[in-house]
């Protein structure tokens, strides 16, 4: 690194300041084809989905997926990303309004969670046999209907606990529903594939495949109206606090 670089912190907290410390081998360069705000909105996150799409459970042409939270920041890049592995994308969110964004992102079939029961659901679309991966990062709530919403020999991704940690169960339930593969996943061991991400990503965002949303923004100071809005499950996409 040296003075001037643009580059994203990716390690710990403290990142809520005009200025931050960090160690330089937590500093992330930012491409030069993508400006600060498609950087700071979409890298990292990017980086998960495109982890947990093309290297936790490798989509294959024609498999089916579930996503829940479809329409949040890192949802709609999963739905991005699956649809660019040739993936049949099922969307799970609370609104009529962030199914819409989730149509846009290019789910095939959404689910209303407030409407329906998505297990259910899944099955239905996909002709009672199940999806081939759920990526979940809401947890505990979710939990059981991820499992059931699986086919034979399906994939769980969890990546996120946002309703709280899934309770321990036993291990049989996964013979039981059909010889089911569980992950937890985590970003650190997936960082030697970070320049080949970052390459596709720029491509990605060039050609248009690949849409950074913005929901909006907030001044550093108004931080606290940010997380409001977040807990309120305001959002469609990323938030940005400006210093």
């Amino acid at each position: 690194m040296k003075i001037g670089d643009r580059v994203i912190c990716g390690g710990g907290g403290g990142t809520y300041a005009t200025h931050v410390v960090a160690p330089a081998n937590h500093l992330i360069p930012v491409p030069g084809e993508l400006t600060l705000e498609q950087a700071a909105a979409g890298l990292v996150q990017g980086f998960m989905a495109y982890a947990l799409t093309h290297e936790a459970y490798p989509i294959k042409p024609g498999n089916w997926c579930l996503v829940h939270a479809a329409a949040g920041g890192i949802g709609l890049f999963l739905v991005q990303m699956a649809k660019i592995r040739g993936g049949n994308v099922i969307a799970v969110v609370s609104t009529e309004e962030k199914a819409r964004a989730a149509r846009a992102a290019g789910a095939d079939e959404v689910i209303i969670s407030t409407q329906a029961d998505f297990a259910k659901e899944a099955r239905r679309i996909t002709n009672g046999r199940g999806v081939n991966v759920v990526y979940d990062g809401v947890g505990k709530d979710t939990f059981e209907g991820s499992l059931d919403s699986l086919a034979p020999r399906g994939y769980l991704e969890l990546f996120g606990q946002a309703s709280g940690f899934v309770p321990p169960f036993d291990l049989m339930t996964l013979q039981e529903k059909g010889s089911l593969y569980i992950n937890r996943f985590s970003l650190l061991y997936f960082r030697d594939s970070w320049q080949t991400y970052a390459e596709h990503f720029v491509q990605w965002v060039q050609e248009g495949r690949l849409s950074v949303k913005i929901d909006r923004t907030y001044p550093l100071a108004d931080a606290a109206r940010a997380h409001e809005a977040f807990e309120q499950r305001k959002i469609s996409g990323r938030i940005l606090l400006i210093p």
